[in-house]
């Protein structure tokens, strides 16, 4: 199972964030709703979808298979994908492109964990800001 006893983390009163609902997205969101976490956002290359009661990974899915992409899904309002880094959330999960959290925008994120789920996603700049502000 997923612990976190170092940080006192519980997965199944946390809130998070997908960057991308992808191949290892997908995954992610289907794993952490099973033991319990709450996915509130997700974004792929058509669209954004918030759910603050959190999403339905499996109707998600479903939908993203039949529709190529979550654009258009029902389950959630479609927001900006660009201000899903930057949401209130226990834990952002960038799971796609490299360098999506950089010096633009690091100083922006809320998120108390970052999970990286993908080669690269933080810059070096905002790498180095990232390890500052944890300390």
């Amino acid at each position: 199972g997923l612990q976190w006893r170092h940080h006192q983390w519980q997965l199944q009163s946390s809130v998070l964030d997908m960057s991308v609902f992808g191949n290892i997205g997908s995954w992610a969101a289907q794993l952490i709703t099973e033991a319990g976490g709450k996915v509130v956002s997700i974004r792929d290359v058509t669209g954004a979808v918030k759910n603050s009661n959190g999403i339905d990974i499996a109707k998600l899915m479903k939908h993203s298979a039949e529709n190529r992409g979550i654009k258009g899904f029902d389950g959630g309002d479609a927001v900006d994908p660009t201000l899903l880094l930057t949401e209130e959330c226990d834990v952002l999960i960038p799971a796609a492109l490299g360098g999506v959290i950089n010096k633009d925008n690091v100083d922006a994120i809320k998120a108390k964990y970052i999970i990286e789920a993908v080669n690269h996603p933080t810059d070096p700049e905002a790498t180095r800001f990232g390890q500052r502000r944890a300390c």
